[in-house]
């Protein structure tokens, strides 16, 4: 990628501007009269309205756009900006595949990533600390697996599934439902630079300048499902956009994941109806490399797949996923509470436990 646009990506970039005109409507017309995007662009006016264009489009066509100036600022102005156009090699080939494949991709970081291996984990902006635990876990082993993580940057499930994977060697994908100098949520700027810092991508359709916009939100849906796979859910309501995602990644025949949760938690709601529905039960990270048929890429310096795994201390075994209070631990363990604490702080310290509201859960 260059840090000016070629004559092709300023084709495509030109018709990916223009409104009301989808990507998949460009395309049709391409095929049906059989011209590549460069020769479209050299067709005088009158031959764009004869192939069915509207005055304005061909307006936009035929004249200078501000738009392509400003990205080609934006390309400059900071080194890690790219952009791919559907036409070049490194086009993820699994969103060719979309009814209506973005034109162009905005990228900063490292666009490589979007020929990875991909899993995407999705749920609620409401999460709990279990859930939250649960998406940063696992991603952080997927991603120690050489698993890269996709999600939407939002805050809950997909801000602590990013979390949990950019520091490993998977890394992970970002999909904004908005411009890339409009990250959002703004409390999400510094993991968004945190990612591109430690190797991972922030992608989007939309251009740079582009303020989020809830219709968005279903755009960048599809991306995360089409590129990944297979999608996660963790934590999500029946009516959810996460629930949507995992709909999109079904309906496309990628393989769907849900965690069990409390059956008197509404945010169990979603994943249990996708188990009804067929999805895979998942319990631990090694249920997805099986299903999927990977072999996790483990070397000496990354971590196992089992943080905890060989801890000798048996009071972790008293911890499931629903917090345990100390009444409970005493009784379990014989311990009195003075002894009983020294051990819960240490199992805090080191990540093994942590403690929430009505007592502690598992780290």
């Amino acid at each position: 990628m260059q840090n000016q646009l070629s004559q092709l990506t300023n084709c495509w970039l030109r018709l990916s501007v223009i409104k009301k005109r989808s990507p998949a409507f460009w395309l049709a017309l391409l095929e049906h009269f059989g011209l590549t995007v460069e020769q479209l662009f050299k067709l005088p006016a009158d031959e764009l309205l004869r192939c069915g264009l509207k005055s304005e489009e061909v307006t936009l066509i035929t004249s200078e756009s501000e738009e392509v100036e400003n990205v080609n600022r934006w390309l400059s102005a900071e080194p890690p900006n790219q952009i791919i156009a559907i036409t070049d090699s490194i086009f993820p080939a699994r969103l060719k595949q979309l009814d209506s494949p973005p034109l162009v991709l905005f990228c900063r970081g490292s666009p490589g990533l979007l020929q990875a291996s991909q899993v995407a984990i999705v749920g609620s902006r409401k999460a709990t600390i279990h859930g939250l635990n649960t998406a940063r876990r696992m991603a952080q082993e997927l991603g120690e697996g050489g698993i890269t993580v996709t999600s939407g940057l939002a805050l809950g499930i997909d801000g602590a599934a990013h979390q949990g994977a950019y520091p490993t060697p998977g890394s992970t994908v970002a999909i904004l439902g908005g411009g890339l100098d409009n990250i959002y949520p703004r409390s999400h700027l510094a993991l968004a630079s945190a990612i591109v810092e430690q190797g991972g991508c922030l992608v989007s359709e939309f251009p740079p300048w582009e303020q989020v916009k809830p219709y968005h939100f279903p755009r960048r849906n599809r991306l995360i499902a089409a590129l990944s796979s297979g999608v996660l859910l963790i934590e999500a309501r029946i009516k959810s956009g996460s629930m949507i995602t995992a709909n999109l990644a079904a309906d496309m025949g990628i393989e769907v994941f849900a965690t069990p949760g409390n059956i008197n938690n509404p945010l169990s709601e979603g994943p249990h109806y996708l188990i009804q529905q067929g999805a895979r039960l998942v319990t631990r990270t090694e249920d997805i490399f099986e299903e999927l048929g990977w072999l996790p890429v483990v070397n000496q310096q990354q971590k196992s797949l089992h943080p905890n795994e060989g801890h000798s201390d048996p009071l972790l075994n008293e911890f499931a996923g629903e917090p345990i209070d100390i009444d409970y631990l005493v009784e379990k363990t014989g311990l009195s509470v003075n002894r009983l604490m020294p051990k819960l702080v240490e199992l805090e310290l080191q990540g093994m436990v942590v403690a929430v509201p009505g007592g502690y859960i598992r780290g």
